[in-house]
């Protein structure tokens, strides 16, 4: 997936917010990231709200029982002001799927399951077999006013699916008139399920950063997900 990005992440993250340049994630494979704790780096736990994972499930990422469906309150959000950048109160806010995402059938705005407030921008997706552009989907969010330095910021990215049973992960990519940036180990958020998940990154000085143009999500399946893919109050500050 290379327009303009490469496709999912799975690299070496240096402390803080490394961005790695020339470096590919894998062609035709390569499956969920490492697992991590809430640290340093910003791989965050479960989020403001939702159930529990569950067991990752087969293909289809369905799963047995209730534990991979969102819970019952998932359109109950937390209150409060929603003021990231990204918040989907009102609509998609210009996200786009990317060509050649074979992965990702639609977007929109969503109340079905929020992070905050009453939208969330919901990904629609079916993902099938174990290599190409079907195991692969990417989302381009548009920086407001880009090109636009965000040298030392922090971006903040909150994902959750319905069903939640799966071998999903989520990437982050910053592309820049410089070209791509890419981080670990925030991302991967590797098991995305139906608990909010959250990982955050720091941006540091680099040549890219003074001229980021968007924000590319890319989501990877190789067990034939099918489901919905919410991102929520994606922030950059």
């Amino acid at each position: 997936m290379r327009a303009p990005t490469a496709a999912l992440l799975l690299l070496t993250f240096a402390s803080l917010a490394c961005a790695n340049r020339g470096m590919h994630a894998p062609d035709d494979g390569g499956g969920p990231g490492a697992g991590g704790t809430a640290a340093t780096a910003g791989r965050g736990g479960a989020g403001g709200r939702g159930g529990t994972g569950g067991s990752p499930a087969g293909a289809g990422g369905g799963g047995a029982g209730g534990s991979c469906a969102i819970p019952a309150d998932a359109g109950a959000a937390t209150g409060g002001p929603c003021g990231a950048v990204f918040n989907f109160e009102t609509d998609t806010q210009n996200a786009m799927i990317n060509t050649g995402s074979m992965a990702f059938m639609s977007l929109s705005k969503s109340s079905a399951f929020t992070y905050c407030g009453s939208g969330a921008l919901a990904i629609a997706a079916k993902f099938s077999g174990t290599q190409g552009a079907t195991i692969k989907g990417e989302v381009l969010l548009p920086l407001p006013g880009a090109p636009v330095d965000v040298t030392g910021k922090t971006i903040t990215v909150h994902v959750a699916s319905d069903p939640g049973c799966s071998d999903l992960n989520l990437s982050m990519v910053l592309n820049t008139q410089s070209g791509p940036m890419y981080f670990t180990s925030a991302f991967p958020i590797s098991m995305v399920t139906n608990s909010w998940k959250m990982a955050s990154v720091t941006i540091a000085p680099d040549a890219g950063a003074t001229n980021a143009l968007n924000l590319s999500l890319q989501a990877f399946s190789t067990t034939g997900y099918q489901g919905t893919i919410y991102v929520d109050e994606i922030d950059v500050r």
